[in-house]
This record gives C-alpha cells, structure tokens and sequence, in this order.
C-alpha cells in the first residue's frame, strides 16, 4: 500500500529543486563571517594595491572558488596587534567555516588567510551584510 504526501507536506529536499548561490555571496557572506571577529578589519584605498590602509570600518575581502557542495576561501585581513596572531587566525578559521557550513550548506575544503596590515585600533565598528 503506497501512502499519499498529506496536503501541505515537503517531498524530501534532493526532489523540491536545485539551489544555486554565485560566488559573489559566498564572497559576501565569508567576510561578514571574519569581520564579525572584535579584531578583524580590512583595507582602504590605494591604487593597484599601493597605499592601501587598514580600516577597521571595512570588511575584509574574500574570494572564492566553489566546486560543487565544497568551497575554498581566501581572505585578506588586517589585525589588532599586538596580539597572538595564529590564535586570532585559528579564530577566523573557526568562526568563517562554522558561517558558511551553517548559512549556505557548502563544505569548507580550504580557507587561506592573508594579514595585509596590522592596526592598534581598540574599538571596532561592525558592518552589516549589504
């Protein structure tokens, strides 16, 4: 005896659609991820990368590539200091991977970390996903 679906009721989630996300909001969403860290900042100004500053004010940029269900991501950072810096970036690590797993799904394989500056600023201002 075969059941029938009660009206309103799911089929399962692999039959209900493909969902498809760019790697501009996965770009978004893993430097909102960093920049909600009290001592991650990210960088301003400059052409062609010279004369750029550290901005606590700005997210820090990321890029990545997607490959199926996993995602490799590559941050660029400015950090308090002076401060444990590997502690800070196994901070980052954590906090960007549990981010992404839990809002898009996707399996982080691989998240590189480069600090670009380091800033002494104490109080950091958090930006809100746009």
């Amino acid at each position: 005896m075969t059941t029938t679906p009660t009206r309103g009721a799911l089929p399962p989630a692999p039959h209900r659609g493909k969902l498809t996300m760019s790697e501009k909001v996965v770009q978004k969403i893993a430097a909102q991820g960093a920049a909600e860290l009290p001592f991650v900042g990210g960088l301003r100004g400059g052409v062609l990368g010279i004369a750029r500053h550290a901005d606590s004010g700005q997210r820090p940029r990321a890029s990545v590539e997607i490959s199926g269900r996993t995602v490799a991501v590559f941050l660029d950072v400015a950090l308090d200091f002076p401060a444990d810096l590997a502690a800070q970036s196994a901070d980052i690590r954590r906090h960007v991977t549990d981010t992404l797993e839990h809002t898009t799904g996707l399996q982080v394989r691989r998240l590189d970390i480069t600090v670009r500056a380091l800033t002494t600023e104490p109080d950091r201002r958090h930006r809100r996903l746009q």
